[in-house]
């Protein structure tokens, strides 16, 4: 999801055999293999660093369970200025299992792709990684780079896509690197971009363990804005969720979807409250094996997808069947 200030149930035995495959498998080097890693499967993004860490017991509280795994954002400048803000705030949460995204470039785009490739930012992965090794999240998923294929970010890899594929290689190398981890990587595509192939900036099957998308249920065009044309035709649009399963499958690769959600955004539209989005995503969940998941639960100036908040009756109750435990979990808990 485009963020302008860049801060920072139904899964199942399917949903999780997936990562466990992803654990299981022989390692292609210089990966390390972790036999101890919790398992991937429902998780959330509630906002950033601590403000995240924060709201998590309270929507716990409304899930009626706990959540697998929380996603993080990190911005270049808490990147460049070495600081281990979000980590800690986790940390300090005892939320173990955080799927970290790190950005590729600064949002002056006062810097290329090249740049990356040559070497310029290794200094600023390897400390980064050092933190999550040293607060306890050297087993993490991570998102480089996230939703290049769109033009929102300064990453695009549109500008250049032999560079950002390098670059990406350089950072993967940089962080296995990190003594005592046993980091993942997430090629995360964006679901609501076409034009540029997100394939062409594709880094190789030695640098990617998960091939991720996100996916909103926003407006196609006005002719397919119903709630059944405006699901089919994001599944089967460019980077819809059959190319993402395909895809995914001819690289062997098991699939997550790092970002989803449904709700309202100021440009590209879509459905106060669509229960069948939420339905038919939980069936596709179950039904392909994705390995990861994390909704949307967030509100800011562009978009507003929460479900806690009872602005989306019907999608929530979707949601809570799909998702949700079947026992309130005690305050304070």
């Amino acid at each position: 999801m485009k963020r302008r200030a860049l801060l920072g149930s139904l899964v199942g035995a399917a949903g999780l055999s997936a990562f466990g495959r992803l654990h299981a498998a022989e390692p292609k080097a210089p990966a390390r293999l972790s036999t101890d890693r919790p398992p991937l499967g429902f998780g959330v993004y509630l906002g950033a660093g601590c403000s995240g860490a924060e709201r998590l017991g309270d929507y716990e509280r409304w899930l009626r369970r706990e959540v697998d795994q929380t996603l993080e954002f990190i911005s270049w400048q808490v990147l460049e200025a070495g600081r281990a803000w979000a980590v800690n705030c986790w940390d300090k949460s005892g939320q173990k299992n955080v799927v970290y995204s790190l950005p590729m470039l600064p949002p002056n785009r006062s810097a290329k792709l090249a740049d990356g490739a040559s070497g310029k930012f290794d200094a600023l992965f390897s400390q980064y990684g050092g933190f999550l090794v040293k607060h306890g999240y050297g087993r993490s998923t991570i998102r480089i780079g996230w939703e290049f294929n769109a033009e929102w970010y300064p990453w695009a890899a549109s500008h250049d896509p032999k560079s950002w594929a390098a670059y990406w290689r350089r950072i993967v190398d940089t962080l296995r690197k990190t003594p005592d981890s046993d980091f993942k990587f997430d090629w995360s595509v964006a679901g609501s971009a076409r034009g540029f192939d997100a394939e062409k900036a594709y880094p190789g099957d030695d640098y990617v363990d998960v091939i991720g998308l996100d996916f909103y249920n926003t407006k196609v065009d006005e002719q397919r804005n119903t709630t059944q044309t405006r699901w089919e035709s994001r599944k089967t649009m460019q980077h819809g969720l059959q190319w993402h399963r395909d895809f995914a499958r001819g690289h062997g690769k098991p699939m997550s979807l790092p970002e989803w959600g449904t709700g309202v955004h100021v440009k590209w539209g879509g459905p106060p409250d669509d229960p069948y989005f939420i339905e038919n995503m939980a069936a596709w969940i179950r039904e392909n094996d994705i390995a990861y998941h994390n909704y949307w639960e967030y509100r800011n100036k562009d978009y507003d997808s929460r479900l806690s908040d009872d602005r989306q009756p019907q999608a929530a109750a979707a949601f809570l069947k799909a998702f949700g435990g079947k026992r309130a979990k005690p305050a304070g808990a």
